[in-house]
């Protein structure tokens, strides 16, 4: 889709980010102070012990704590040059305009977490955000390492969608769609409950193996005679607009609990507020 010009594209966007090197700005910094950041939670999931010590002790303050120093680190300076530039020439190229650049959001329930969005767009509303890996780096290990960052940005902008755009080894910019299972997205949120409880307790974290990773879906099959699988589609169609009705009674009864109530109840259900801000409902 080319039907839009650059400077159609370039006025719909956020106001350029400021350029940066070496990490993120003064304001990106303030606004992540005290809560875990998205894009630690690839290193999280992978077990990376040396990183995961790291933010814990950037979280509780640790007086032996020391900002990692980018000044030399060309992967992350290149990355964040090109990010702009990759970003305003996908938008181009799609016909959609890619805004809300540097923008930080907090989980909605989960206060302690939050990510700076690279782009959203509106169309489809997508987190997107921008890789710029090395030739050598293997693409699928690329999509494979990235998910859990990918699972929080579409939680706390409340997307639809999430994708990668990567420019692999200075190639034009390309865009893979993400998606997970809730297994996958169960075990990115069981960790970073994990990693805050380190941090309230003030407990250094203890190692962590890897999570499993996603597997690749490559194969389309036919289910038509399979019994189990005729069974739950079944039972899948007969419950589909009941369970739609559900979710939307859960967000709706979750949106009347003001942000000072810690337990409401009435007409058969009772809702509580968890110390970390999630709000769960029960039957009374």
């Amino acid at each position: 889709m080319m039907s839009s010009t650059f400077e159609d594209i370039r006025d719909q966007v956020a106001p350029p980010v400021a350029q940066r090197m070496y990490g993120l700005t003064q304001e990106q910094k303030a606004a992540r102070k005290g809560r875990i950041g998205a894009s630690f939670v690839p290193s999280l999931m992978a077990g990376n012990e040396a990183a995961i010590r790291q933010e814990w002790m950037r979280l509780v303050e640790h007086p032996d704590y020391q900002e990692e120093d980018f000044a030399d680190n060309w992967p992350v300076n290149f990355g964040q040059y090109i990010e702009d530039f990759s970003l305003n020439w996908h938008a181009r190229k799609t016909g959609q305009a890619l805004t809300r650049r540097g923008e930080w959001i907090a989980h909605p329930e989960r206060r302690y977490i939050g990510c700076t969005l690279d782009a959203w767009r509106a169309q489809d509303n997508c987190v997107l955000d921008l890789k710029a890996p090395g030739a050598y780096r293997v693409l699928d290990d690329v999509l494979a390492y990235y998910p859990g960052q990918l699972v929080v940005q579409k939680a706390c902008a409340k997307a639809d969608r999430a994708a990668l755009v990567i420019v692999h080894g200075g190639a034009e910019p390309k865009e893979f769609e993400v998606t997970w299972d809730s297994e996958y997205e169960g075990e990115v949120w069981r960790r970073v409950d994990w990693m805050w409880g380190m941090v309230e307790s003030l407990i250094e974290p203890y190692p962590l193996p890897p999570a499993k990773g996603l597997v690749p879906a490559v194969r389309i099959v036919d289910m038509e005679g399979n019994n189990a699988w005729s069974d739950f589609a079944a039972t899948w169609l007969q419950n589909k607009t009941a369970a739609a009705a559900f979710n939307h009674a859960a967000k709706g009864i979750k949106s009347l609990m003001e942000d000072d109530v810690v337990k409401a109840f009435g007409h058969g259900i009772v809702a509580n507020r968890s110390r970390a801000g999630a709000v769960t409902i029960k039957q009374a």
